[in-house]
């Protein structure tokens, strides 16, 4: 025989600040009315030790009961193999349970430590190249640069010529003309 002990207090002044027509007509949710419980079992740390006397006192005649119960009935044996078959089911369980290393640093470190180093140096690598790659790129455009200044250079050189040679080859030109008119006349 399993009994539950619920402690409800009832609203009072010195308890609640609501009286219990207002209470009642409020709906709280499930969890409103623990948290409203818990502050005022921690604004008052007589009334948790008055519920943790009568918590105890309540298991611990329920506990008598039943073994004045077995007693009585005779039914120890009974008893003795229902907590021995309950053993036997918990006792199945042949996996060793996890308990802490007993090094700190070890036991607070994330289960995902080594994944997450191994990502970092893939992308640590990753970086890396992409960062040679840029390197290479640039020393190419820097190459390609200089080429295109020189070619610039070149041409800016040859159209600043072009007038000096555009004049004489004019000189040539008439020079040549006249030596055309001449052999024409003769």
């Amino acid at each position: 025989m399993i009994q539950f002990l619920v402690c409800i207090p009832t609203p009072g002044p010195d308890l609640f600040a609501l009286d219990a027509e207002e209470y009642k007509s409020k709906s709280f949710e499930p969890g409103d009315a623990f948290a409203d419980i818990l502050t005022i079992l921690k604004s008052k740390p007589n009334i948790v030790q008055k519920l943790y006397k009568a918590l105890c006192k309540e298991l611990l005649d329920n506990m008598t009961e039943d073994l004045e119960d077995i007693l009585r009935e005779g039914s120890l044996q009974d008893g003795l193999e229902k907590v021995a078959k309950l053993i036997d089911l918990d006792s199945s369980v042949t996996e060793d349970a996890w308990r802490p290393p007993g090094n700190i640093f070890l036991h607070l470190r994330s289960l995902d430590a080594q994944i997450i180093k191994e990502e970092s140096e893939l992308l640590e690598k990753r970086v890396n190249e992409i960062e040679e790659e840029n390197a290479i790129l640039m020393k190419e455009v820097t190459h390609k640069r200089t080429e295109i200044m020189t070619i610039n250079d070149s041409i800016t050189r040859s159209l600043s010529r072009s007038s000096i040679v555009q004049d004489l080859l004019e000189k040539r030109m008439e020079g040549l003309e006249k030596c055309i008119t001449l052999l024409h006349r003769e």
